[in-house]
């Protein structure tokens, strides 16, 4: 490491001779290049996984140009990477010190502050990142999942307070699981157990982590020890029904799910994923009456709206589909989903200037949906659009190949510089 840093510096130093003799510095063009070459080199290395070589790059960026907000938010997106979240806060930090009108880094910071409990803080970032960019629909998502979060927190905050009984590893364990840190959360919930195998909260997330990681097996060992303990646990249930459906064990998960409806008939949840179960066990027309029964009972359930349209759609019902698909669309706008699948319906019935209409919604909600971009290639060849089609499907094959289409207007014309990290 000593000898990069050296190597690096007898490069600086040259390169302020040679200015010397020309009697001017490197120019500010000059630098910001040299800057981005270094930012797009750390940018591939995220990419790849690699964090330790792209905090390297990222840092050579900033010795050239240390005013470089881009680089600060791509060096705290690799430091969140390796959960380094103080020092992913101050570069997040450093960004916005040098833009304060930077969306992304202000979304940035408010998921650096969540790793770390601080859910107010993190709502404030949020909310000024879509006050910045009101259509950052991931801004908006992280909204979402910061309020939920904060809720959750100072639930099992006053309910640890109440029940000075509960196991401080749950805990531990449950904000491991929130985060996405399902090895830690597996071992937090592993310790409470073998203090306490009684212990129902633990054995039912250990579940969930297992689940989580695709560990089903583990996952089913452990929601049927639950069970056995606590034969009332519904939650425990469900997802063992889930978990069976998992691994396309249709019959053993519809099992599950009649077991919850005997006793609690009115499980809008059991209802639905017992539909699931029927649709993946190709028994489309119980499936949906299982789906509609669902609505029935909660008439904004957009989950079972769009499994009732799936279902529908593959009966060869593309007005049914299409109106399960439109009642969707009045709860929620700005389903990428609905709209993919609305456009599948209408191509279906050769509708296809309904159809490119509802796959230019989905590109525009989800740009990389290349399915959508396929589809939409290909309305537009129907139509005899052949220029439409032609830039359709180069932007599907370029995404398809990874090689994201260039953007002209940059000023390295040697490596386009990749798009800023988001992290996710």
């Amino acid at each position: 490491m000593k000898k990069t840093l050296l190597g690096i510096g007898l490069i600086l130093s040259f390169l302020g001779c040679a200015s010397q003799n020309k009697k001017h510095d490197t120019s500010k063009t000059d630098q910001y290049q040299l800057a981005m070459q270094f930012n797009n080199l750390g940018a591939k290395y995220v990419n790849k996984s690699m964090m330790d070589e792209a905090i390297l790059h990222f840092k050579r960026a900033l010795l050239i140009k240390p005013d470089f907000a881009e680089v600060h938010n791509n060096l705290g997106v690799a430091y969140s990477r390796q959960k380094m979240f103080d020092e992913a806060i101050g570069e997040f930090k450093e960004a916005i010190k040098i833009n304060p009108d930077y969306s992304k880094a202000h979304d940035n910071l408010g998921f650096a502050y969540r790793q770390k409990n601080l859910f107010d803080e993190a709502i404030a970032e949020h909310t000024l990142a879509l006050k910045i960019n009101p259509k950052d629909m991931e801004a908006k998502k992280n909204l979402d999942i910061a309020l939920e979060e904060k809720k959750i927190y100072d639930k099992t905050k006053i309910h640890n307070t109440a029940n000075k009984g509960i196991a401080p590893g749950n805990i531990t364990g449950y904000n491991h699981y929130v985060r996405g840190f399902f090895d830690e959360a597996i071992l937090s919930f592993k310790k409470v157990l073998a203090e306490d195998p009684n212990d129902s909260m633990a054995s039912c997330y250990l579940g969930n982590a297992y689940s989580m990681k695709g560990m089903l097996d583990d996952a089913i060992r452990t929601y049927k020890e639950t069970i056995s303990k606590d034969p009332s646990n519904v939650v425990a249930q469900l997802h063992l029904g889930d978990a069976y459906l998992g691994k396309g064990l249709c019959d053993e998960a519809i099992q599950e799910y009649e077991k919850i409806l005997k006793t609690h008939p009115d499980n809008t949840r059991a209802i639905y994923k017992l539909g699931e179960a029927y649709a993946d066990k190709g028994l489309l027309g119980k499936a949906s009456t299982i789906f509609n029964k669902a609505i029935a009972m909660n008439p904004s359930f957009t989950e079972a709206y769009d499994k009732l349209g799936t279902v529908y759609l593959r009966q060869g019902f593309y007005d049914e589909s299409i109106s399960a698909w439109k009642k969707l669309l009045e709860l929620n706008p700005v389903s990428a989903r609905a709209h993919f699948n609305l456009g599948l319906a209408y191509a279906s019935k050769n509708m296809t200037e309904d159809a490119i209409t509802q796959f230019k919604k989905t590109v525009g909600t989800n740009p990389t949906n290349t399915d959508a971009r396929y589809n939409l290639a290909y309305a537009y060849e129907e139509k005899g659009m052949l220029d439409e089609a032609v830039a359709e499907y180069k932007k599907a094959i370029s995404m398809n190949s990874g090689d994201p289409v260039k953007n002209t207007k940059t000023v390295n014309t040697q490596d386009d510089p990749e798009n800023v990290i988001v992290t996710r």
